[in-house]
């Protein structure tokens, strides 16, 4: 009984915000030392540590500064080569995987490969071995799924917990764990590093990995909460009638409210449902299903090839041969059923949170070398300072976002094309900065910049049964891990290539970029406004627009 009582109060105590805060504290004090020391150590091979580093009293930038920051941005591209391709890979596959076995072990696998990581370049670092030590790193943490894979299996783990009209916050709240953590880490890590060298802080940031590690069995069971939360849906609905179900003022959009709660069904409907759940749950506990590689592939294919949200609570198992699925066009409270329009939805919500993120990576990516050259000249404390400012801001994203609700009473559609403005803003702003102050202030409009990735990801969980959260998410986590990648080759190749001809180029192209995701997010709204209120629309949406 106290065994049980203490596991109860720690599941209460610990949550995935935690480990998310935990894991980004990490990441963001080893991801700038790793750019620093690869730094050094490349300056060192051409004696010009003193001048590169140290000395910036002269603006003009020499040969030899370009030289260094070209060679680089090359072992930069490489190293995030070794660990993008890996991840990419294994990111698909044990997130859709964590539809089946739960998504604390999912969660476990990332978090275990990055103490392994951290492990590896402490090694490499305190018996100075050479930069292509850090290749074998940098594929631990890839081959593992990476940070991206646990930050979307938090996403994952809260759509299991969280009612979809709320995820919006919720996933705003899981960045800004995120954002407090990755501050921090990345404050620190010029300290540090000043103070003890590289080796503490990495030896250090590994033994934090393996202790977040032994925090994610604590959670509490996601898939329990999720069936208490659908058990209380059904006594809700079979106590308000069919149409009362409709009469909801909150219909930001129709597939997130009147085309979801309108078809809840009836009571007759809801029985079905239960006795669905009873059959179900005896199936399982019958047989236990063995998941192959190609099942995962096309459980995610279905999500986004289809209409049709299949939930297996409600609408049944998939048959033995996970072939096909019978067909259940009525919705439940599971989230699943037919979305008129759900096919073409998915895919731009898709590639606008590709984009944003390539150009947020992008920036990231080049942003030390940018910092740390002439006519800046940052010290490794000053970069410390800035990429803490800049992940501090994302505590303040769900002010923003309560500012944005209920002040403003802003749409989540108007609250991701604000956010990709100010996106757009600071990579013009940070292209012109000469003076440290500019920097700051074009990392400032970044405050404004948070809200765009959780409230897409908001936007993919809702038009997705429970059963398909994992699934929906694991083509999410390798398209972003692909734009990590993609991110990482074009934009170091371009900033080698433009940083003779003017600094900020690279800046200006980013900013460019924000056009694109900007456009598919403008068309989904378009054509939410074009589209008639009644419920019981069949068509998709684009046929509206196209004729």
């Amino acid at each position: 009984m106290g065994l049980s009582w203490l596991q109860q109060k720690l599941q209460a105590l610990i949550q995935v915000d935690i480990i998310i805060a935990i894991g980004g504290f990490c990441c963001m004090l080893l991801d700038p030392l790793k750019n620093e020391y690869i730094y050094l150590k490349v300056a060192e091979g051409h004696n010009a540590t003193r001048k590169l580093i140290s000395d910036c009293h002269q603006n003009e930038t020499s040969s030899i500064d370009i030289l260094v920051q070209q060679e680089v941005s090359r072992w930069t591209l490489l190293l995030d080569l070794i660990l993008l391709l890996p991840a990419s890979l294994t990111a698909i596959l044990i997130t859709s995987w964590g539809d089946r076995v739960g998504r604390k072990i999912t969660m476990s696998i990332p978090v275990a490969g990055m103490t392994a990581s951290c492990v590896s370049l402490a090694v490499s670092i305190y018996f100075e071995w050479s930069l292509k030590a850090i290749f074998l790193s940098n594929f631990l943490a890839g081959i593992s799924g990476y940070y991206m894979t646990l930050l979307v299996q938090g996403n994952a783990y809260l759509s299991d917990i969280t009612p979809s009209e709320n995820r919006g916050m919720r996933f705003v709240i899981l960045d800004t764990a995120l954002g407090v953590g990755g501050g921090v880490g990345a404050i620190v890590s010029g300290y540090w590093v000043k103070a003890e060298g590289f080796f503490m802080p990495i030896a250090c940031t590994a033994v934090l990995s393996f202790l977040s590690l032994l925090l994610i069995p604590l959670l509490a069971d996601s898939r329990k909460i999720r069936d208490k939360i659908s058990e209380e849906k059904k006594k809700n609905v079979q106590i308000t009638e069919s149409g009362e179900c409709s009469n909801n003022n909150n219909d930001e959009d129709y597939l997130m409210s009147a085309d979801r709660r309108s078809s809840y069904g009836s009571s007759s409907s809801i029985s079905q449902h239960t006795e669905w759940d009873n059959n179900n749950e005896d199936s399982h506990k019958k047989k236990k299903k063995k998941y192959n590689v190609v099942d995962l592939m096309r459980a995610v294919w279905k999500v986004y090839s289809s209409d049709y949200s299949h939930c297996v609570k409600c609408h049944g198992p998939i048959n033995e041969e996970h072939k096909y699925v019978t067909f259940h066009p009525e919705k439940c409270i599971h989230g699943g059923g037919r979305y008129p329009g759900r096919i073409w939805r998915m895919w731009f919500y898709l590639f606008a949170y590709n984009f944003n993120m390539f150009v947020i990576v992008g920036g990231m990516i080049f942003q030390t070398i940018y910092l740390l050259s002439k006519p800046l000249c940052f010290t490794p404390v000053l970069v410390g300072i800035q990429s803490g400012f800049k992940f501090g801001l994302i505590a303040l994203s769900p002010l923003i976002v309560l500012i944005y609700q209920k002040v403003l009473k802003m749409t989540n559609h108007m609250i991701i094309l604000t956010a990709l403005v100010a996106v757009a803003a600071s990579d013009v702003v940070m292209s012109f900065a000469t003076h440290s102050a500019i920097v700051f202030i074009a990392t400032s409009l970044m405050l404004f910049a948070n809200t765009a990735k959780p409230f897409i990801q908001a936007q993919i969980s809702s038009i997705v049964s429970d059963s398909e959260q994992g699934a929906a998410f694991a083509l999410l986590s390798f398209t972003e891990i692909l734009s990590f990648l993609t991110s990482t080759v074009s934009f170091l190749m371009l900033y080698s290539a433009t940083v003779g001809i003017y600094h900020g180029f690279a800046w200006l192209v980013a900013a460019a970029i924000v056009i694109i995701p900007f456009s598919l997010i403008m068309t989904v709204v378009i054509c939410d406004r074009k589209r008639s209120l009644d419920d019981n629309e069949k068509e998709p949406l684009l046929h509206n627009v196209v004729t």
